[in-house]
């Protein structure tokens, strides 16, 4: 016969699976349920689109426009075992821009690396090389209400570089005067060059300021030697022609000049070169410079004539003498030279008488000397 088993009640069977139900309540959350972070003061999270965020996930916030993170505050919440977010401040606050930029004066260096600027912050600045302080002028500025800057006056001075004084020879053309940044042009008078920089800066140096090179100088400019001529010579010659300076020339003597007799030192952009060529000196051609034709002297003899013979008998002796001489010979001879009477005595009486002809070009002169007559009035001895 069989023993029936009594039944188990549902509630008993309920309470053998309780373990089991419990175990599963005890279990740690899903990772990934935390939710959306949370809302920040004038900041926004960046989620990048995901609406949930496993266990240990860190999301970053940034500032609205015109407000800026306050350094040294968090600006992130990271997702914990719980399912909730770590907590957060307010972090972000309003702000001035960067600070502006001066031409004159640069930030302190404690500034330089600052990019949170609330109202009321308060800044300095230091002059930039090639400038000098002026302490009448404050250096600061401020962060407004408005979120701006304070205007900041020019408490910084330009430096001045040394005068550059006068370019002697030369001009100096000075714009916007001597200041730190200027530049300043020279330029030399005509018939000089310039040597060094036609323009220089005024330019940091250390601690102050100087021309960027050497003031420039003007030096003359000189011609080339004079040209030498033939048959002439240089009036005063001296080493050296400047610009306007002349030089004369002669021509020896005998010689004629065609030409300017004087020439001058003018300039070609940065080069010296005479005005015009030398003048020539020429002499006469070969016609009017050959010798005239000069008759040689030639000596006749001629009958003695007493001092008392009549008029007759002398005219009839030269003739006689003209009519015995010899013939001439032509001997060319310069126009200038001279020549001695030539006297020879007579063959006849020993009055020693006689007649000397000259012949000089085309003229012929006749000299009848009564050396007897002479003798007798005692004038010849």
């Amino acid at each position: 016969m069989t023993v029936a088993q009594p039944s188990v009640p549902a509630a008993l069977r309920l309470l053998g699976r309780l373990p089991w139900l419990l175990l599963l309540l005890c279990l740690p959350a899903v990772r990934g349920d935390c939710g959306l972070p949370p809302d920040v003061p004038n900041a926004q999270p960046a989620l990048g689109g995901n609406t949930s965020f496993p266990e240990g996930s860190v999301v970053t916030y940034q500032c609205n426009e015109s407000y800026v993170k306050i350094p040294g505050s968090k600006d992130s919440v990271i997702c914990r075992q719980d399912g909730q977010w770590t907590d957060i401040e307010e972090f972000c606050n309003r702000s001035c821009n960067a600070p502006p930029r001066l031409s004159f004066a640069a930030l302190t260096p404690s500034y330089v690396s600052q990019n949170y600027f609330p109202v009321g912050t308060v800044i300095e600045y230091d002059c930039r090389p090639g400038y000098r302080r002026d302490p009448s002028l404050s250096r600061k500025v401020t962060c407004l209400q408005n979120l701006e800057w304070s205007t900041a006056a020019e408490f910084c001075k330009k430096q001045s570089c040394p005068n550059p004084g006068e370019l002697l020879n030369g001009h100096i053309d000075i714009p916007d005067g001597i200041l730190f940044g200027a530049s300043i042009t020279f330029s030399c008078n005509t018939g000089y060059k310039l040597y060094g920089e036609a323009t220089i800066l005024c330019l940091v140096s250390g601690s102050s300021v100087q021309w960027s090179d050497p003031l420039p100088e003007c030096r003359e400019i000189y011609c080339p030697a004079p040209p030498r001529i033939d048959n002439g010579v240089i009036e005063g010659e001296r080493d050296h022609y400047g610009y306007r300076q002349s030089v004369t020339y002669l021509c020896n003597r005998g010689f004629t000049m065609t030409g300017d007799a004087s020439i001058y030192c003018t300039v070609n952009g940065e080069e010296g070169e005479w005005s015009g060529p030398p003048p020539v000196c020429t002499g006469k051609s070969a016609t009017s410079m050959a010798p005239p034709t000069v008759q040689k002297s030639t000596t006749a003899n001629v009958p003695t004539t007493e001092a008392s013979s009549t008029s007759q008998e002398t005219s009839t002796s030269q003739k006689t003498t003209t009519a015995n001489a010899q013939a001439t010979q032509s001997t060319p001879v310069s126009r200038t030279t001279k020549h001695p009477l030539e006297t020879t005595p007579s063959k006849g009486s020993g009055t020693g008488s006689g007649t000397t002809i000259l012949l000089s070009g085309h003229k012929c002169f006749t000299l009848t000397v009564l050396l007897g007559t002479l003798v007798t009035m005692g004038w010849l001895t």
